[in-house]
């Protein structure tokens, strides 16, 4: 051997058929790995933007509530509605109620469906006046029907108690208050 020659299996440079399998095996690995985890993050983050949105709608729509509610100079409420009337300023009367298409609104009102849409319209006639059911602007969609939800005024304190869900997220905000001029 000191003639200059190398041994074969000195110069051999490749893989093993082991080495290899052994190789495929711990890349595959890996590559599931990583794509288990990016789904779970990208899952998360799905969620925590839904839950985001409506945590931020839920909460504008309580907030013009709350608003139009402080101002009121008359608040009325009546038990099993989940309604709330009032009047702001000499004459406006609004109700804030509970509406679904596929529901009625025979006293009192059913709420025999899963969702409904947080409403705001003008009373007719005073605070104990009419309104059509359907009319009015949209406050907040995918509300859960009492009794998770609530909407009452009680001695002096009204209380806006609101769950919604969408798809598998919900979320629930409460507040109570006073309105101002009552």
């Amino acid at each position: 051997m000191r003639d200059g020659s190398v041994s074969s299996r000195s110069r051999s440079f490749g893989f093993t058929l082991v080495e290899l399998v052994l190789s495929v095996i711990l890349f595959a690995v890996l590559t599931v790995a990583t794509a288990l985890i990016l789904r779970i993050l990208l899952v998360t983050w799905s969620s925590q933007e839904r839950r985001g949105g409506i945590a931020i709608n839920l909460d504008r729509g309580i907030e013009e509530m709350a608003r139009d509610l402080r101002k009121a100079r008359e608040v009325q409420s009546t038990a099993g509605y989940d309604e709330i009337r009032y009047r702001l300023g000499t004459g406006s009367y609004y109700i804030f109620y509970l509406y679904n298409t596929d529901d009625s609104y025979i006293p009192p009102p059913a709420f025999s469906q899963s969702s409904y849409q947080l409403r705001r319209a003008p009373l007719n006639g005073g605070i104990n006046g009419t309104f059509t059911y359907g009319a009015g602007d949209i406050v907040v969609n995918d509300v859960v029907p009492p009794s998770t939800s609530d909407l009452s005024f009680s001695g002096s304190l009204v209380t806006i108690d609101l769950t919604v869900t969408r798809a598998d997220e919900t979320i629930r905000s409460r507040t109570q208050m006073r309105p101002r001029n009552v």
